[in-house]
């Protein structure tokens, strides 16, 4: 059986006519015919009428292969093993453009509604009239949520004596963007199979390795979109993933449990043989990892990879771009999710060795779909790409339609949070080098420093989690030797916009370093400055009994 889910949609737009044309297919017939039904006749005694409502329906084909130290997993042997489903979110909004539920959380509930039922179809057997019966219980029960949270913010306004001159909206055109949606192409599943069989059968060359496994998923997401004011939206955002983790003992019995994620453009055979060589790099580094040395107490610069780096600006800056404008809350004086930045636009915040981007628009990264491309967002308003950080000084900011001031205008920047419903947000963030460096000239400045320093060494960190055991190695100053080291941490949650400033240099080779719902990173490497680096301590595990069986 399959989910939806439904939340409210607090946006302020009376009912227009789209200048573009609107898509002509199943979806769009059902969410327009329920939508105008519910427009002329869905009423609450006592609560304003919904003079709002947005619906997003989205369709997700998928295909998944996974085998372990080369015995592929049950479930992949059935031909049918594929993930189709279609999920229904509604939106409503009661009220007016000058006073509505938005931006407002109550104690007992939160800002939103969440609503879970079963559906009694599953896709592609779903039909413009099971749409319709779905789209009309998500309205009903999102209107009724959205009209109580109306009542309790008017409530909460007028006890706390709130008088805001801004309205909680702001005009915007109705944004459009339509792009034909290719079919979901069923892959050759046998030869993924015999693929993630082969990588994963590598791991038989260690025979410290307990499990070798890599898991390939192939998925296509097509989303659709419209509001009662016009605006609307029909794309495809295809998607390949490769998960690969590895758990492997130690001398002395410790079990290390590692991971990696890459994302592919294609399953050609010219990018499944590249692929083969990264897998078979993985697995020497594991074997250099297996009985390193436990590193020592460190302060001094350090080298982050891509994964570490993104890390390490998202803290320190990109968190305080979102949540622009603060919610009224009945638990709390503040609103700690509140990002603060828009305060300070043109004030420095950051090293002039890296711009940073904000980019809807753009489609991928070397080839790979970006998940994030969002070319109309979550109010309707057509998105535009942003420059964040340029110079090391804040130069815009996601703006939404809840007005931060008089002259205020959305940039399409809105994004549902399933917590708070819509707010401020990022989507594929791009973090750029001012300076195109290589790999070799960042290891240098990374050894040039630690020899004005007199240190021996500095460190190079790869993972956003250090505490990986395959996330940091030592490199030596006199000769770029390296060797990974073990039981090292950092703390990459409390960096600040100082530490940001005092940045070395950046560049070397960006990377994707997330491509999810949540974020989409791309990023260079950062030379720090100075880092603390403390052991941690580990108790080992008992070791096995006897010695673990010879596969062959």
């Amino acid at each position: 059986m399959k989910r939806f889910f439904i939340f409210i949609f607090f946006v302020m737009w009376p009912l227009g006519t789209a200048a573009a044309q609107l898509p002509d297919n199943m979806y769009f017939r059902a969410m327009n015919d329920e939508m105008q039904r519910a427009l002329q006749g869905l009423r609450l005694k006592d609560h304003p009428k919904p003079y709002f409502i947005a619906y997003w329906l989205s369709h997700h084909n998928s295909v998944t292969v996974r085998a372990d130290m080369g015995t592929l997993a049950p479930a992949v042997h059935d031909p049918n093993n594929r993930g189709d489903s279609l999920v229904l979110e509604a939106f409503v909004s009661v009220g007016s453009d000058k006073q509505d539920g938005l931006g407002f959380a109550d104690a007992k509930r939160g800002s939103w509604a969440y609503y879970n039922a079963q559906m009694p179809y599953g896709f592609p057997t779903a039909s413009y009239d099971s749409i319709r019966q779905n789209l009309w219980k998500a309205t009903d029960e999102a209107y009724l949520q959205a009209a109580d949270l109306y009542k309790k913010k008017q409530a909460y306004k007028q006890k706390k004596n709130i008088q805001d001159p801004l309205p909680d909206v702001v005009p915007a055109p109705a944004g459009h963007f339509t792009q034909d949606i290719p079919p979901f192409v069923w892959p050759d599943v046998a030869r993924l199979e015999q693929q993630v069989k082969d990588w994963s059968a590598l791991g038989k060359k260690l025979p410290f390795l307990e499990s070798f496994n890599w898991e390939l998923s192939i998925k296509q997401m097509d989303w659709y979109y419209l509001n009662s004011r016009g605006a609307f939206s029909q794309y495809a955002i295809p998607s390949i993933r490769l998960d690969g983790r590895a758990v492997f003992r130690q001398p002395d019995g410790k079990t290390s449990e590692v991971s990696v994620t890459w994302w592919l453009k294609d399953t050609a055979t010219q990018t499944l043989e590249q692929t083969t060589s990264k897998v078979e790099k993985f697995l020497s580094q594991i074997k250099q990892a297996h009985g390193a040395s436990s590193g020592e107490a460190y302060v001094g610069p350090v080298l982050l990879k891509p994964a570490a780096a993104a890390r390490f600006v998202r803290n320190a800056v990109l968190f305080e771009f979102t949540n622009s404008k603060p919610w009224l809350l009945t638990y709390a004086d503040d609103d700690e999710d509140a990002g603060l930045l828009f305060k300070k636009k043109h004030v420095r915040v950051s090293t002039d060795l890296l711009t940073v981007y904000d980019r809807p628009l753009a489609r991928d990264f070397e080839g790979i779909p970006l998940y994030n491309f969002r070319p109309v967002d979550a109010e309707g308003v057509a998105a535009e790409n942003l420059t964040l950080i340029e110079s090391g000084h804040v130069k815009d900011f996601p703006l939404t339609r809840r007005p931060l001031s008089k002259h205020h205008r959305s940039n399409g920047h809105a994004y549902i949070e399933r917590v708070y419903g819509p707010r401020e947000g990022l989507t594929n963030v791009f973090i750029e080098p001012k300076e195109q460096l290589s790999d070799e000239q960042m290891e240098e400045k990374l050894r040039q420093r630690c020899r004005e320093l007199g240190l021996e060494y500095g460190y190079i960190l790869y993972k956003a989690d250090p505490s990986d055991d395959l996330g940091i190695e030592r490199l030596y100053t006199a000769d770029g030797r390296k060797e990974t080291v073990l039981n090292l941490k950092w703390d990459g949650n409390f960096f600040t916009q100082r530490d940001l400033r005092g940045v070395l240099a950046v560049g070397g080779q960006e990377e994707l370093v997330s491509n999810n719902g949540n974020s989409v990173l791309i990023a260079p490497s950062i030379l720090m400055q100075e880092v603390e680096l403390v052991p941690q301590e580990h108790q080992p595990h008992r070791k096995p009994f006897i010695s673990k069986p010879k596969i062959d």
